[in-house]
């Protein structure tokens, strides 16, 4: 049986103040870049330690192993690891004239992101797993900042900010070029805010909360599915329908 052309898009938005953005909002001379994926850097990428490393220089500015491993649970000597790993694969690099001491190590976040797409990938059946794998750490890590948030998290902040935030979802009859324009639209409105957001952290450095600004987590996501359900399901489904 063939699809139809136009299917159901699950489309959620969900805007709240985190403390460890995973974007990268520093630049290079020439203004932000971003880095093509391929199988190993994806690989290097998809660890919770690491993502959480990458995450702490991004957010926090440059640092040693010392205070990065106040910061993540694991030893100093994993830690390591974990950070030649990432500086390997151009994630995050060393930082020697920031050291005072010999023994101190210093490690910053490189300039720029990690994107990758279905059709760069889709001649490559193993980088096809390795971003999979990918994705699903970077899908959990967005669902643990959200269940903090739920679970209250929001407490923490005024309700300035609580009221500011947003949470929302919608389910949409779309075909595909369809849902490409959304996507294209949405990446715009992204690309409108990082700029801002770029411009606000160079006037306020890697301060949490400079000039009254916090970091704020944005996610965004909409795919095609197929509602279904299971046969009890139907048949209350159908029970439940009300008279014509």
């Amino acid at each position: 049986m063939k699809r139809a052309i136009t299917s159901l898009v699950y489309c959620a938005i969900f805007v709240v103040h985190y403390t460890s953005p995973v974007e990268n909002s520093a630049s290079t001379p020439t203004g932000p870049r971003t880095k093509p994926a391929d199988a190993h850097m994806l690989k290097a990428i998809a660890h919770p330690v690491r993502l959480r490393l990458y995450e702490a220089l991004v957010a926090n500015g440059p640092s040693t192993n010392a205070r990065l491993a106040l910061q993540i649970p694991g030893a100093p000597g994993s830690l390591s690891y974990h950070l030649r790993q990432l500086a390997r694969h151009g994630f995050v690099e060393e930082a020697p004239e920031l050291s005072a001491d010999a023994r101190e190590r210093w490690w910053r976040a490189v300039p720029g992101g990690l994107h990758w797409s279905e059709e760069s990938l889709e001649d490559n059946p193993g980088a096809q797993s390795v971003a999979s794998a990918a994705q699903s750490i970077l899908l959990a890590r967005q669902i643990d900042r959200m269940r903090a948030w739920a679970r209250g998290g929001q407490q923490e902040w005024s309700l300035a900010w609580r009221s500011a935030s947003v949470n929302n979802d919608s389910v949409l009859r779309l075909d595909a070029s369809e849902l490409r324009e959304l996507a294209d639209d949405v990446e715009a409105l992204f690309a409108k805010w990082l700029a801002r957001s770029r411009a606000n952290s160079a006037d306020s450095g890697h301060a949490s909360q400079g000039n009254g600004r916090a970091s704020v987590f944005l996610t965004v996501h909409a795919f095609p599915f197929e509602p279904s359900l299971t046969r009890d399901s139907r048949a209350s489904h159908h029970q439940q329908r009300p008279e014509p």
